[in-house]
């Protein structure tokens, strides 16, 4: 046994695996009904492993597919409200995934430490909460099963986990063969009564729910696990008493969170408005009990594994392991590796918005939680599912853890002097119908603008393909000005390839028209081959030839029926950047990690796409 102490993990036991993938394992964090998770040493540094269980995996694929799928949606959060991810392999059977490990306990093991907080602490919780929920629903996303082991304490405040597989679940054969989703006891009226909880009143109710035991020991409604507390939570009132006599205007606000009408719920922005300036401010946030027991989870975490409490480095029988382990130290095509954590967010790393595999069917008390977060694989398996990548912190109940295009997208009408693709093949195409230092003239195609595109850098005059006039030529070296959107030739509908600057591979798409996945590949593939559609206000949407699907980034990065949402809806931007009209954001193949996603534009080149 290694030094595990203050880590939140216990021994390994006979059953479990000592490697997974090329993670060493040191002992294990949690357990449930959908899988385990383990602390491990990933690249010097202590890590949470999710590994599936054979069973899960196995016999419900509609499931795993889901899964992956809303795994997918969490590309969307901010960085700032995601744990690292550091591995993965979503292709492994059973699949796998980890990120880093993140010191904290579960307010049930806090209120089990301390009993029921007091009022400042209270505060704190709502704010803290609602502030991360609020981040959630604006991008538009729900967590669906928050209660208070996918709620973790921190020493810089709190962290909520588990978020999102829910939905998963609620559409997989789980449900179909009658299990509930979520936990009982901090239900929404809408989903006891069985209707789908597609917005983020059912968080918030959730939230109030939380409060309320947070403030007692016991949920507002009862903690039973059957049909009972799902009857009082559509038909009766909570139970607020112990909240009142502490505070009562505390009591009302949570009161507000647990109106039986969704559309009488403040949002989890007003709430958070509401607890700002309450609540703990200073150090120590919490109780001092429970102080000490974040204060041994941040002291382990702040050590270095010792090489030598590592287990072996197996060998090539090894390797292959236990039933359904990938050998180790292969990096198969589903199996990603995220960005390093910037420095800033190792100093702080406030949230954690997670995604949970949390099943409680009838009389099941315990969820495992899993942190994940999702992408897209650079993976030439088109075949495969959306390869989602996960970060996880796990949560048990009872074993709480720390834890379309024709398009160069270079967008037509900025500066190209500045950022210019980095292939030959890219910077011949840009120069070929250049006449002139500073000319602004029109290209034929979906571009009518001189210059990179339509971006806003040195004359260029918003992000439309085309609207720009650059300090270049007309379509001198920012993008040829007959092409569409600068992209150095052909009608905006005519047929290419998206390459990417830092990979050099192509976007590709499989499916169907009605929903597909992408992925990056051969370029020299048909799966690689794209096509402009124009859309309403000067956007575009980006169209797959063989599927006639397009390029969608609801939810997740994926291919869909046309024309049914404003996230098909695209626009070149500068630097060869496409940009997902709704957010401002880059389309972006992520390095190493692999991920397609949209994020933050920042220039780089695996932000930079080129028409080839």
């Amino acid at each position: 046994m290694t030094g595990l102490t203050g880590s939140g993990a216990e021994p390994l036991r006979d059953e479990d695996p000592r490697r997974i993938g090329p993670i060493p394992l040191l002992g294990r964090l949690g357990a449930g009904g959908m899988g385990r998770v383990y602390l491990g040493v990933h690249e010097g540094r202590y890590a949470a492993v999710k590994q599936v269980l054979p069973s899960v995996a196995g016999e419900d694929q509609d499931f795993l597919r889901r899964f992956g799928h809303e795994l997918d949606n969490l590309s969307r959060l901010p960085d700032e409200a995601t744990a690292p991810l550091l591995a993965g392999d979503r292709n492994a059977r059973p699949p796998w995934f980890a990120t880093a490990y993140v010191p904290g306990i579960t307010l049930r093991e806090a209120v089990d430490l301390h009993g029921p907080l007091p009022r400042e602490a209270l505060w704190l919780l709502l704010r803290e909460a609602a502030d991360g929920l609020a981040a959630v629903h604006a991008l538009d996303m729900v967590h669906r099963d928050l209660k208070p082991s996918n709620v973790m304490l921190t020493q810089d405040g709190l962290t909520l986990i588990d978020f999102g597989v829910a939905r998963a679940a609620d559409q997989s054969q789980l449900t179909r063969t009658g299990m509930v989703v979520g936990t009982p006891a901090y239900m929404s009226p809408e989903q006891a009564s069985g209707k789908r909880a597609s917005s983020g009143a059912v968080d918030v109710f959730a939230l109030g729910s939380v409060i309320a035991y947070a403030a007692s020991g016991r949920p507002p409604f009862g903690d039973e696990s059957g049909h009972a507390v799902l009857y009082r939570i559509v038909h009766e009132e909570p139970d607020l008493g112990p909240l009142r006599e502490l505070d009562p205007e505390l009591a009302d606000v949570v009161a507000s969170c647990l109106d039986k009408d969704h559309e009488g719920r403040p949002t989890a922005a007003e709430l958070a408005r509401t607890a700002a300036g309450r609540g703990a401010s200073g150090t120590p946030l919490w109780p001092a009990v429970v102080g000490e027991r974040l204060a041994e989870r941040a002291a382990f975490a702040a050590r270095t594994p010792d090489p030598q409490d590592l287990p072996p480095t197996l060998g090539p029988t090894e390797a292959a392991g236990k039933e359904g382990e990938e050998p180790a130290g292969e990096k198969k095509a589903g199996e990603e590796k995220k960005r390093e954590e910037p420095p800033a967010r190792k100093e702080r790393r406030r949230r954690m918005l997670p995604v949970v595999v949390p099943v409680v069917a009838v009389v099941t008390g315990g969820t495992l939680a899993f942190q994940l977060l999702p992408y897209v694989t650079d993976s030439g398996n088109a075949a495969g599912g959306p390869t989602p990548s996960a970060s996880v912190s796990v949560s048990a109940d009872v074993t709480p853890s720390a834890t379309a295009g024709s398009v160069k997208p270079s967008p037509s009408g900025s500066p190209s002097a500045s950022k210019k693709p980095k292939d030959d093949d890219a910077k011949g195409r840009e120069k070929d119908s250049g006449s002139g230092d500073t000319g602004s003239g029109t290209g034929s195609g979906a571009g009518a603008g001189s210059g990179d595109g339509g971006g806003t850098e040195d004359g260029g005059s918003d992000t439309r393909p085309g609207s720009g006039s650059g300090d270049t030529d007309t379509g001198g070296d920012g993008g040829g000005g007959s092409g569409s959107g600068g992209s150095g030739g052909g009608a905006p509908g005519g047929g290419g390839t998206l390459r990417n600057g830092s990979s050099g591979r192509c976007l590709t798409g499989s499916g169907s028209q009605g929903y597909g996945n992408v992925s990056m590949g051969d370029c020299s593939s048909a799966a690689a081959q794209w096509s402009l559609q124009g859309a309403s206000g000067g956007t575009y949407r980006i169209v797959h030839t063989s599927t006639g699907a397009c390029l969608s980034a609801y939810g997740s990065m994926h291919i869909g029926k046309c024309g049914v949402d404003d996230a098909q809806e695209w626009r070149l931007g500068s630097g060869g950047t496409v940009l997902l009209a709704k957010t401002g954001r880059c389309l972006e193949h992520s390095r190493p990690s692999g991920m397609i996603m949209v994020r933050v534009c920042e220039g780089t080149a695996t932000q930079n796409w080129t028409r080839t």
